[in-house]
């Protein structure tokens, strides 16, 4: 059972890559999308195993991070954490005014509130009331009143990429959803200005832009002996452009150390009581039931690390990897040798 929830949320720094395989379409390797949308997603096994490895190189604790994200090799013993897929938040389209605008649809943002629920943080609620109730035609763009001035074409028209739409109106609650949705970003010199740059479009129009309006590039291998491109290498590739934004949720188990759940418990009690201000010996000395002790010879290597490393329970296991990730960049998706896949990661608690 899961007793920790945050939200992960991801920036693209520079476009990123992360491969569906082979296509069927004119572009060799597509980025990953969705059956039933077709809207981009990194799918989690890719993110936990960049996480994974991120942690191992800062760490340096083989132990720890088997016992966090769970040992390579088959063991009696799974992960404490699950991360779900990264779903889109905002993508980033030209704007005839302002350069670029995020966008968004009610489909979307429905789906964040109800994501956003299950992890527990509840004052979505009131921020997103209006979301609800908003019903958008093709051709149509809610924006926040701080938009008007940056990205209308006039006092009732917006562009974006080769197509004009009509804003709707500019509730002062669109503000409100706009500064909730800010707090959960990383912090970038760009998403401080994020109600500048903000626009909710129809479901189906959002689909249309996130399957077109992507990154497509040509490509070629070079032939090392020659210096020339191979014969037969060229190929495209599907990128997602820089400045996207995706969100993931966090939720995280108490570590299984495969011992008695009551032994467990009282070390857990031991710790509460005393905010974990003992070693392990001292901690040890606390337990009655010292038969408990013998069952547990075998596992008290990494009971003693957990403990005295503070990542015993699933509290500390979320602060530990709070401590790592929160506001780093992670590289997703290959290609480090060209610079692609960089996203600036913040987890909220």
């Amino acid at each position: 059972m899961y007793k920790e929830a945050a939200l992960i949320t991801f920036y693209a720094e520079t476009p990123v890559h992360m491969g569906a395989g082979q296509s069927v379409s004119y572009v060799d390797l597509p980025i990953q999308r969705e059956r039933h949308t077709a809207f981009p997603i990194f799918w989690s096994s890719g993110i936990k195993g960049v996480i994974r490895d991120t942690c191992y190189r800062i760490w340096k604790d083989k132990d720890k991070v088997n016992l966090i994200f769970g040992p390579e090799e088959d063991s009696d013993f799974a992960s404490c954490i699950s991360i779900t897929d990264a779903k889109i938040l905002l993508y980033p389209v030209r704007s005839v005014r302002g350069v670029c605008a995020w966008i968004t649809c009610p489909f979307v943002l429905k789906r964040f509130k109800e994501e956003l629920e299950s992890a527990g943080i509840n004052e979505v609620n009131k921020n997103f009331e209006v979301i609800d109730n908003l019903h958008l035609k093709d051709g149509e763009a809610v924006i926040p009143k701080e938009s008007i001035s940056v990205l209308g074409i006039n006092d009732k028209q917006v562009a974006f990429e080769e197509f004009v739409f009509s804003m709707k109106n500019t509730s002062e609650n669109i503000s409100e959803v706009v500064k909730f949705i800010k707090n959960l970003l990383p912090d970038t010199s760009l998403t401080t200005d994020i109600e500048k740059h903000f626009a909710i479009v129809s479901d189906d129009t959002f689909r249309d832009f996130v399957n077109y309006a992507v990154e497509v590039r040509t490509r070629v291998r070079i032939d090392q002996k020659t210096g020339t491109v191979k014969e037969g290498a060229l190929f495209t590739e599907e990128l997602i452009p820089s400045e996207s934004v995706f969100y993931s949720l966090l939720f995280i188990s108490d570590p299984y150390f495969g011992i008695d759940d009551e032994f467990y418990s009282c070390l857990l009690e031991v710790k509460e009581k005393t905010q974990g201000k003992l070693n392990w010996e001292e901690a040890k000395n606390k337990i009655e039931k010292k038969e408990w002790l013998e069952k547990v010879k075998n596992k008290e290597f990494y009971l003693k690390k957990a403990w005295e490393g503070n990542y015993f329970n699933s509290a500390e296991v979320l602060n530990n990897l709070h401590e790592i990730l929160n506001g780093t960049i992670l590289q997703l998706g290959g290609d480090e040798t060209t610079g692609k896949g960089f996203m600036r990661v913040k987890i909220s608690l």
